[in-house]
């Protein structure tokens, strides 16, 4: 093991270009030591191990391996540790590395086309564990609590379609379970969603409409009703879905952020700025001081443009 080491540290060494002189003043110790280590005559001490692999861009382990690969950079050999092994901790620690090389201002173009590898290879591990996790969600609440039940049901529906390029192929999915369980509401709210987040607003406005003559007490419906006729520039038809979602579920203030978005994206101060309080009293009922920050901004951001 000492002859593997001893010759590996003489190659990283001449890899780098690196004299012995340079090696020992950067690990605070003679020539003559770096020149026994190459030799195999001493070892240095254990607890310089970790400078002596920064120093040599690798990690501790490879100063001990018979078939040292050698790396340009830490970062690129913290790359390929993480495409073998796809952890979180792994990713991390590539990461530290180029956040450490850019605040140093060492990073080069191939350097950041480096991250884009780690990034893309971490994005898809991401997708994989997002999937099975919504799976799991619905297996473990599909008998005691629907409501995060269904939540998840609709949230893999929108990352399918908007996030992971399954688009089509998850609406038509939508397309049988609606034709097959006609009267299982959540398999409508699955399809409008699709439609919605694939951008096609007629269509998920048309099955909305279906939905809500079929199941006209469930709120879940009329918030993307409301969203889908946003989009289709039909605003007061929005505002009357979203306040039905309200109506029939107090409890979801989403359809009400949307009517005071909409009225300040159309420019409509006065009654976003009413919207925005309108929220704020509901937060102030709940006691709910720290929700209540953001709407009162927002109200406070329009009556300060109504007063221009």
């Amino acid at each position: 093991m000492n002859k593997v080491f001893s010759k590996n540290l003489r190659k990283l060494r001449q890899g780098k270009r690196m004299t012995q002189e340079y090696v020992a003043e950067r690990l605070g110790v003679s020539a003559q030591a770096v020149s026994r280590w190459e030799t195999g005559a001493t070892l240095p001490d254990v607890m310089l191990l970790p400078e002596i692999a920064r120093l040599y861009e690798v990690l501790v382990d490879d100063l001990f391996k018979v078939d040292l690969q050698e790396y340009g950079k830490l970062s690129d050999r913290l790359v390929a540790v993480y495409i073998d092994t796809l952890k979180n901790d792994d990713f991390m620690a590539g990461m530290k590395e180029y956040e450490r090389m850019e605040r140093e201002g060492s990073m080069e173009a191939k350097d950041y086309y480096g991250r884009t590898w780690l990034y893309g290879r971490m994005i898809g591990v991401c997708q994989r564990e997002i999937m099975k996790d919504y799976d799991k969600t619905m297996e473990l609440s599909k008998e005691n609590d629907p409501e995060l039940y269904n939540q998840a049901k609709y949230g893999k529906v929108v990352y399918r379609v908007d996030c992971s390029g399954e688009g089509q192929q998850c609406i038509e999915e939508l397309l049988q379970a609606v034709k097959d369980n006609p009267e299982d509401v959540t398999e409508w709210v699955c399809l409008e969603t699709a439609y919605y987040w694939a951008k096609r607003y007629e269509e998920c406005y048309r099955v909305a409409k279906e939905a809500i003559a079929k199941f006209p007490e469930e709120s879940d419906i009329y918030c993307l009703a409301g969203d889908a006729c946003k989009e289709l520039g039909k605003y007061e038809e929005a505002y009357l879905y979203w306040e039905k979602r309200y109506e029939l579920d107090p409890q979801m203030l989403d359809s009400l952020f949307s009517i005071a978005f909409c009225c300040e994206e159309l420019g409509e101060y006065d009654k976003a700025y009413e919207a925005w309080m309108r929220i704020v009293g509901i937060f102030n009922e709940w006691d709910n001081d720290i929700a209540v920050k953001f709407p009162m901004r927002k109200a406070e951001e329009c009556k300060a443009k109504m007063e221009k």
